[in-house]
């Protein structure tokens, strides 16, 4: 028996009246908490309301225990990322980065490679930080917690590059191997971003 909008609508509201702000997580949850009660509509032949306050009341810690653990960075994520990065796009585009530094650095722009481009990078991360901030927060008037963790994601690897990649610029090829494989995971990251957030428009769940 499937919910009508109506009541995924009252599950939503639900949901929002106990602090579930992220509109993705509540996505989740709201299918998890949809998929018992129907099971129970279905099993005990009662009505919407006494299902939901029966599945929601049994279930209730591991129901929220999907809003208080959201900023753990699990092993599936890590396994999703991971996936997307061997696909053979990704795989592509990495053979490119790689292709285009050497090039590069061949061709008397060591500088560039070595002092500017970390200045790109950070204004990367600002720039996609705004326009998130601005079309999310300002335009959509939504927060979405894939969004915000990670911008978190982007200046952590900004700082990756600032303390581990800098020391190591003496030594040459340890260095260009760091600072490929940052160009190689930050750039990926971004297109894993992209395609997450176009996966969770179209399907409404953000997915591997």
């Amino acid at each position: 028996m499937k919910l009508n909008k109506n009541q995924i609508q009252f599950i939503d509201g639900y949901l929002q009246r106990n602090d579930v702000v992220y509109i993705d997580v509540r996505v989740e949850m709201i299918d998890h908490i949809a998929t018992g009660v129907e099971e129970k509509m279905k099993d005990e032949d009662i009505d919407f309301h006494d299902a939901f306050v029966s599945y929601v009341n049994s279930n209730r810690k591991e129901i929220f225990s999907m809003n208080k653990n959201i900023w753990g960075f699990t092993l599936p994520e890590l396994k999703n990322y991971l996936s997307y990065f061997l696909k053979p796009t990704s795989l592509l585009l990495v053979a490119f980065i790689v292709a285009l530094y050497f090039f590069l650095e061949k061709n008397g722009y060591q500088n560039f490679v070595k002092e500017d481009l970390p200045m790109y990078v950070l204004g990367s991360i600002v720039v996609i930080s705004f326009l998130s901030f601005i079309y999310f927060g300002i335009i959509k008037k939504q927060q979405y917690f894939f969004v915000e963790k990670n911008g978190i994601v982007f200046l952590i690897l900004y700082w990756i590059d600032l303390l581990f990649l800098k020391p190591f610029q003496k030594s040459k090829n340890l260095s260009d191997g760091l600072t490929v494989a940052f160009m190689c995971l930050f750039t990926v990251y971004i297109f894993y971003v992209i395609n997450q957030l176009k996966k969770f428009f179209k399907t409404k769940m953000i997915t591997n």
